[in-house]
């Protein structure tokens, strides 16, 4: 545990990248990353990354990480994985919440760099992963299947549907067939478009001020910049 933590401190963004980069390759393995325990598992990890780099950082959460790990474990358990709802909704509360966090360390930086760039890669998957399970609650709870083909929503074809809707591509080779599915699908898409281009306009005027006042030092090697 020490050894994890060691490596979870100070921000490490490059690890939530290849965690949830990780996840997304797995979908394409058939490996339900989203309600199974290696899905549990990154976003405990992420989550962890988060909170180590807190000072100092909350040990509470940890526990109800923990529990909520145990809770997704037992329904995946006693249900069946295809059938399982605890898992996917965890993951979609704290991705959304680790997004937040993730995205809000981001816009606060004076002057982004490497690590920035990061972290913005590291929100955009994560609101891809958190609908994606969102999708999969839905179909499980609901009354009436989540496509409008009519067959049951899989991880696989979540992960997919979810970034399709996200980067705004719409292929439409599965669209859903519910109201609510459709409104949170339209939100998605928005979230996309809107999270890339405050993003991308936030990290362009943080290189910009971070030019000028290296410009502006009296050294001239950029004395006000933030280092990685």
């Amino acid at each position: 545990m020490k050894a994890l933590l060691g490596v979870l401190r100070k921000e490490r963004y490059d690890v939530i990248l290849v965690i949830s980069i990780a996840m997304v390759a797995l979908s394409a393995f058939r490996v339900d990353a989203l309600s199974s325990a290696g899905g549990l598992i990154g976003l405990v990890l992420i989550v962890g990354t988060l909170i180590e780099s807190a000072e100092p950082p909350p040990r509470r959460i940890w526990l109800l990480l923990a529990a909520a790990a145990v809770a997704a474990v037992l329904d995946i358990v006693i249900t069946d994985a295809d059938d399982a709802v605890v898992g996917p909704l965890v993951l979609t509360l704290i991705g959304l919440a680790a997004a937040a966090v993730v995205t809000h360390q981001v816009l606060s930086r004076p002057f982004p760099g490497t690590t920035a760039i990061a972290a913005s890669a590291c929100a955009y998957l994560l609101i891809g992963h958190s609908f994606a399970s969102l999708y999969l609650v839905i179909d499980r709870l609901g009354g009436s299947p989540f496509l409008s083909s009519g067959e049951a929503l899989t991880p696989e074809s979540a992960v997919y549907f979810s970034f399709v809707a996200l980067t705004t591509l719409g292929f439409g080779d599965l669209t859903p067939s519910v109201d609510g599915g459709r409104i949170i699908v339209a939100l998605e898409a928005m979230a996309g478009v809107f999270y890339v281009a405050i993003a991308v306009a936030r990290l362009v005027a943080g290189f910009s001020t971070a030019d000028g006042a290296s410009a502006a030092s009296p050294s001239g090697t950029g004395d006000a910049v933030e280092g990685d």
